[in-house]
């Protein structure tokens, strides 16, 4: 439905409960919770919930499991959990729900088992799926494609996508990241053409999955036509992000300069981020001269953020100039600024 058309959802909702003579079923829970999770309205939708629970429908099936949807659209996993463990039969629905909501919230299992690099566990959830009848879903095919290639098994993940009938938008995007990570540039490229041959249009994110895979692979010439075919044939302009990529790229190969070139040429206004690329670069290659400069500027647009005080202070560790590098990290102290505590997790 349009968003007009959740509103009058919700509107005829209201008007149904204020009524005298006609009281809410299972159904019209249904369709009202659908509305307030397409909306993002979380403290309707818990008015609702409370009203459910109230009458007959609160022990409904069908009802319970539109609670659970309505939590994950409105970024609320853990009351999804909450309702899912009420429900005493679960049906595949139910589980569809859970899966499905779990892999497209960021802190879905899958994502966390990306970021810890967590394999065996990942496996498990892709097992789960299976049993469930719901890895065909293609937010979960894409959650499960950039699970492996995280965990290193990029293989895998080129399985995955092979074995997809349906490919979204994010699922291609996944597999162009994939292949970026790991560094094939050249088979990212090949999915983006193959794509775009499709006839599927690119979004601004299958830009930024791409232009990272050329500066992972070091394909520089491909990257900078890229960025231009984004601009001059898909019409997207440029964000913070593809300025990034573009700038990282430069950095890697080298093209210090260049990076500099790029940031005051097409960047629209003094962005951290791209400096903060540059600066980095400049520690790569340990060019002393340009990131000195570009410090100072990022001291004076994020005075501050810690990590451009490291950076400069291992870009002297790595000229020699361990006296300079000192006194840089005494700054962060003198400042206030304190490094964040690394930790680690392994699995036994």
């Amino acid at each position: 439905m349009l968003n007009m058309d959740h509103e009058d959802a919700i509107k005829m909702f209201l008007l149904l409960h204020h009524s005298l003579n006609a009281q809410p079923d299972q159904i019209t829970y249904v369709s009202a919770l659908s509305a307030c999770g397409n909306l993002r309205l979380i403290q309707l939708g818990r008015s609702i919930h409370a009203l459910m629970e109230k009458s007959s429908a609160g022990l409904d099936l069908m009802a319970r499991n539109a609670l659970i949807t309505m939590y994950f659209r409105c970024s609320d996993p853990t009351s999804s959990e909450l309702v899912f463990r009420t429900i005493k039969d679960h049906n595949l629905c139910s589980w569809n729900c859970m899966i499905s909501g779990f892999a497209q919230n960021k802190n879905g299992v899958l994502c966390a088992c990306s970021q810890q690099g967590n394999l065996r566990y990942g496996r498990e959830v892709h097992g789960y799926a299976i049993k469930a009848g719901v890895q065909a879903n293609s937010f979960i095919s894409s959650a499960l494609l950039d699970m492996y290639s995280k965990c290193g098994r990029l293989d895998v993940s080129i399985q995955v996508f092979n074995n997809s009938s349906e490919k979204s938008i994010a699922f291609w995007n996944s597999m162009i990241s994939a292949f970026g990570l790991h560094g094939h540039g050249e088979k990212a490229i090949s999915i983006f053409t193959t794509m775009t041959q499709l006839g599927i249009q690119p979004t601004k994110s299958t830009f930024i999955a791409l232009l990272s895979a050329c500066s992972h692979s070091g394909l520089v010439d491909e990257g900078c036509r890229h960025y231009n075919l984004m601009k001059e044939v898909f019409g997207f302009e440029p964000c913070i992000e593809h300025n990034v990529c573009m700038v990282d790229m430069l950095g890697k190969a080298g093209k210090i300069s260049e990076a500099c070139n790029f940031v005051q040429k097409f960047s629209s206004r003094a962005e951290p981020g791209t400096w903060g690329a540059i600066l980095s670069s400049c520690t790569d290659h340990a060019n002393l001269e340009i990131g000195k400069s570009v410090a100072e500027n990022l001291f004076c647009l994020e005075p501050d953020n810690i990590g451009y005080y490291i950076t400069l202070s291992n870009l002297y560790a790595c000229n020699g100039m361990w006296s300079k590098a000192e006194e840089v990290r005494s700054l962060v102290y003198d400042r206030g600024l304190m490094k964040p505590t690394g930790r680690s997790l392994s699995t036994l």
